[in-house]
C-alpha cells in the first residue's frame, strides 16, 4: 500500500509540474503571438489606426491578463496602453522601479536594444486581480523605432 501511495504522490507530483510548465510555456507563446499580430496590425494599417486598436480595451488585442503596450525604442514614452491611458505619454515612468528596484522601463528598452528578434524583461509587480506581488515576465520586440509588448503574471 506505500509504494502504492507513494507512486500515486509521484504521479500528481510529476502531473502538476508538467501543467505548471505546460501553462508557462502557453502564457509565453500567447504574449509572443500578440507581439507580432500586433507588429503586422502595425505595418497594415499604420501608427494611428493600430495605436487606436492597441488602445480599445474592449478590443483583440485586451484579454485576459494580455494586452499590447508599445513604447518609443529611445525614451520609453509608453505610447499605448489601453488598461491605464494615464501612463501614455508619461515621461515619470522612465524612473518606475519594482519592489527590487529594478528599472522597468530602462530594462525593456535595453531588452528591445539588444535582442532585434525579442526578449523577455522580468520584474515583480502587483498582480491586478490577486493584489499580491508576482513575477511579471513581459515578451519585448523592436519595430519602426518602437518596442512592442506584452506581458502575463507567473
Amino acid at each position: 500500500m506505500k509504494t502504492l501511495m507513494r507512486l500515486f504522490v509521484s504521479a500528481m507530483t510529476a502531473l502538476c509540474l508538467t501543467t505548471g510548465l505546460a501553462q508557462a510555456q502557453d502564457k509565453a507563446a500567447t504574449a509572443q503571438g500578440l507581439v507580432d499580430k500586433a507588429i503586422a496590425l502595425y505595418d497594415e494599417v499604420g501608427q494611428d489606426k493600430s495605436f487606436a486598436t492597441f488602445n480599445d480595451k474592449d478590443g483583440e488585442y485586451v484579454f485576459d491578463e494580455y494586452y499590447v503596450i508599445v513604447a518609443d525604442g529611445e525614451k520609453g514614452t509608453f505610447l499605448t496602453h489601453a488598461i491605464n491611458p494615464k501612463l501614455i505619454n508619461n515621461p515619470k515612468i522612465w524612473d518606475l522601479q519594482d519592489v527590487n528596484s529594478n528599472f522597468i522601463i530602462r530594462d525593456m528598452v535595453e531588452t528591445g536594444k539588444t535582442n532585434p528578434d525579442g526578449g523577455w524583461s522580468n520584474y515583480t509587480w502587483t498582480h491586478p486581480e490577486t493584489k499580491k506581488l508576482a513575477e511579471k515576465k513581459t515578451w519585448v520586440k523592436p519595430h519602426d523605432g518602437k518596442i512592442f509588448m506584452v506581458g502575463y503574471y507567473e
